[in-house]
């Protein structure tokens, strides 16, 4: 069954659909450096640093799909190995320390794209070397991926921990794969 395309579902998904676009356009862009440098004997010169830029994204925006999927793996040998009462209180304070870990975070690389764009208060950007666009364009990605997983945090402690949210069942897919427990 084909899923309808629809704006709120680009919307839902453009932290997959930002990922799968620059990770494939970082492919493409790297297979055809190497065919100009080796076939043709013409590297592009400015490949590295688009690649750089759109490998970042796609680290970022794609962690914060992971995140929004459960899949990032975890350590969780001890709240594996408690039950009842002590596993929730365990389970309580490391949402509470992942969601702190996470705002500031978020904090620290916003202050460091400001610092890309302003030299002691003076909007000065940083660009790159060769084609000398501002380095903002790529730092930006750091904080959107973690403010997008702060974001999904606060969700997550709101359905799944408070109740305060209650969620549609979404229904089976055949291409979707299922993770339990929010790990591999």
């Amino acid at each position: 069954m084909k899923k309808k395309v629809t704006p709120l579902y680009i919307l839902k998904n453009l932290d997959a659909i930002i990922t799968a676009a620059t990770l494939t356009i970082c492919v493409i862009l790297v297979n055809f450096n190497v065919i100009m440098r080796y076939v043709a004997h013409h590297p592009i010169q400015w490949s590295e640093e688009i690649v750089t830029s759109l490998f970042v994204w796609t680290v970022f925006i794609g962690s914060a799909y992971a995140y929004r999927m459960h899949a990032h793996l975890g350590v969780d040998i001890v709240v594996n190995h408690l039950h009842g009462k002590p596993k929730a209180i365990v389970s309580w304070i490391v949402t509470i320390i992942e969601l702190a870990i996470l705002v500031m975070v978020t904090i620290i690389s916003a202050e460091y794209v400001y610092h890309l764009l302003y030299v002691r208060g003076n909007f000065k950007p940083a660009v790159t070397d060769v084609l000398r666009i501002p380095k903002a364009y790529t730092g930006i990605a750091v904080p959107i991926g973690f403010g997008l997983s702060t974001i999904y945090s606060i969700y997550f402690i709101l359905t799944d921990k408070l109740h305060l949210i209650k969620r549609k069942a979404a229904p089976e897919d055949e291409d979707s794969y299922k993770v339990e427990g929010g790990n591999f």
